[in-house]
């Protein structure tokens, strides 16, 4: 719809707007952001931010060249639905392990969590769902003409999408702040099933789509 609504001389609102209407959603980066602007201040949640927006980046680069042959790759994408369901089930169960031993959970009990940047590279690098994601997007703007492979336009796009994850992770850490201080959500009792739920979620989700395109596929 957005793509639909901009011409292709304007790629940086185009990629602003896209990434900045996935950045908002809730997901696990986003609580972790928000956690982590909780506990450490200002400075380590933008630390968080470029550290997302750093490997967004390296994606966005990799899949403008490669997204034609990625989106062919039936089997690879299918392993990587696999990785990823099995990924979020994991810390899914262990947030639930947690829960289960009245345990409260603090970022703070992490020692990468110390190091924001390095913490934002690491789970970034581990999302492989935005691979396959990304090059959907690209596939379609470059078979309707919104962007051009050829073209340097592809650079203002990607500048646009860093942007748009910024911004959007920015509004949803203050937003989230003002909610929770202004209630006086203490937010560390309600981490664990925040993230249970968060991440079972994702895994059921997930695996509905696994399904879905083992049958797809199937001969």
């Amino acid at each position: 719809m957005i793509a639909a609504l901009l011409s292709k001389k304007n790629p940086l609102m185009l990629g602003f707007l896209i990434s900045l209407m996935g950045a908002l959603p809730l997901g696990y980066i986003n609580i972790i952001s928000l956690q982590i602007l909780l506990e450490q201040g200002n400075w380590a949640s933008l630390s968080f931010i470029l550290g997302i927006i750093s490997v967004q980046y390296f994606v966005l680069q990799s899949v403008n060249k490669i997204s034609g042959w990625l989106v062919n790759q039936e089997k690879l994408l299918l392993l990587i639905d696999l990785f990823t369901i099995l990924f979020l089930l994991a810390i899914g169960l262990y947030f639930m392990s947690n829960t289960a031993s009245h345990e409260n959970s603090s970022l703070s009990y992490f020692k990468l969590a110390q190091y924001p940047f390095l913490l934002a590279l690491f789970l970034n690098g581990l999302n492989f769902i935005q691979w396959p994601y990304w090059s959907g997007i690209y596939i379609y703007l470059f078979r309707t003409a919104k962007l051009d492979p050829k073209k340097k336009t592809n650079t203002i796009f990607i500048l646009g999408a860093v942007l748009g994850t910024s911004l959007g992770m920015f509004v949803f850490a203050h937003f989230g702040q003002f909610l929770i201080v202004s209630n006086q959500i203490k937010m560390t009792t309600y981490l664990n099933t925040i993230f249970m739920a968060l991440f079972l979620f994702l895994a059921l989700v997930q695996t509905v789509k696994f399904i879905l395109k083992i049958t797809y596929y199937a001969p």
